[in-house]
This record gives C-alpha cells, structure tokens and sequence, in this order.
C-alpha cells in the first residue's frame, strides 16, 4: 500500500482545490466529484496525524 507523507497530502489538495475551482462553473459534475476526493484527502491526511511525535521536523517519516 502507498503511504503519502503529509507535505504530499497538501500538495495533492491544494491541486485538486485549484484545479476544482477552475472547473466548477463549467462542469458542475465534475466538481462534485472533486469535493468527493478532496474528502476522502482530508480524511486520509486525518488518519497520517501521529500524536506520539516527538520530532515532526525531521525524524518523522510521516511528517518528513
């Protein structure tokens, strides 16, 4: 299973968010099915936070 590090999570939604919003008023479908992977990005990023962190800036292969 692939595992996305958070800063790849946010670059993945704001990419989505970006692309959504250019799209939104010509194909309201398509945007829907956007905000539906957006969703599922903000749960996944949710399920990667790691709360016995100790070092979130550089041990944390998560957080890396």
């Amino acid at each position: 299973m692939i595992q996305f590090r958070e800063g790849d999570v946010r670059r993945i939604v704001h990419a989505c968010e970006y692309y959504r919003s250019m799209i939104s008023a010509q194909d309201p479908l398509l945007a829907e099915k956007y905000d539906k992977v957006l969703h599922k990005l903000h749960s996944y990023g949710t399920e990667l936070e790691c709360p016995n962190c100790w070092d979130p800036e550089s041990s944390c292969e998560i957080h890396a």
